[in-house]
């Protein structure tokens, strides 16, 4: 398996998984990551295997962080390591930084409760932990995990005004519980 940035030939299959990977409330319209990627604030790595997208994460480095936007699997290859071998090559390339990502939060009425736990475990079995940090969202309630140093409320909320900009930062309706 190769694991390397994205160009635009990679956008069809990176656009598929990413349809299919994530509910419509948690996902950014496809024009403005595309849009971030020219920009430069945001990078995407994919993992190929016989020229096939594997998988991807799409990273927004910002200071001492970098945020882990989207990780995401091809559903016909998923539960073989791809996401972890993913995950391993961004805390190796930033091991000098705090990574952070959100999850889905723990909750006994969730309809997908297990795939929340499964996807925790996940995490954690990659090193991340858990901040102490909640977030109650209009795309739901969110748990913020890192990886390395942990990271403090003040970073994060720094980093989500740098990834999604101020105005939309305010108009995310983003509210801390800690």
């Amino acid at each position: 398996m190769k694991i390397k940035y994205a160009d635009k030939n990679d956008w069809k299959d990176i656009k598929e998984i990413y349809l299919k990977s994530f509910p419509k409330s948690e996902r950014k319209p496809f024009f403005v990551i595309k849009h971030s990627m020219k920009k430069g604030k945001t990078k995407i790595l994919i993992a190929t295997e016989d020229n096939c997208l594997q998988g991807f994460v799409m990273i927004i480095p910002y200071h001492d962080m970098v945020m882990v936007d989207y990780l995401a699997t091809s559903s016909k290859i998923r539960s073989r390591g791809v996401g972890s071998k993913i995950i391993q090559e961004i805390c190796r390339q930033f091991c000098n930084k705090k990574i952070v990502l959100l999850i889905e939060r723990l909750e006994d009425s969730a309809e997908n409760r297990k795939q929340r736990i499964m996807r925790r475990k996940f995490y954690f079995k990659n090193g991340f932990t858990s901040s102490g940090i909640f977030i109650n969202g209009y795309s739901g309630n969110m748990e913020v995990l890192n990886w390395g140093s942990k990271v403090s409320v003040q970073e994060y909320v720094d980093l989500q005004q740098y990834a999604l900009g101020k105005l939309m930062f305010k108009l995310s309706g983003i509210e801390l519980v800690v």
